[in-house]
């Protein structure tokens, strides 16, 4: 069972992600990659590894799978922050 329904998250309800609108999962999607993305440039710069030259660390299949297994997490992150964001407006 995954984390969203588990949790009872509506993941296609529109968020607002700075001027964008998206749904929660776009979102999490979004957040993934992202965080897939600073993992590759942390351990680039402890290996000393230049990103810009060297091409031979381009993984997509990795970084997709990266992306799957950290959706779920971002999808309930978000929904919290959402949450408590919502809530202190009022």
């Amino acid at each position: 069972m995954k984390i969203e329904q588990a949790l009872n998250i509506d993941i296609g309800r529109k968020i607002k992600v700075g001027e964008e609108e998206m749904t929660l999962y776009e979102a999490a999607r979004w957040s993934a990659l992202i965080s897939g993305l600073d993992v590759i440039t942390k351990r680039a710069n402890q290996l000393k590894i230049n990103l810009n030259k060297e091409k031979n660390w381009i993984k997509p299949l990795a970084l997709q799978k990266y992306i799957e297994e950290e959706t779920s997490v971002a999808i309930a992150e978000i929904n919290q922050t959402a949450c408590t964001t919502s809530s202190e407006q009022f």
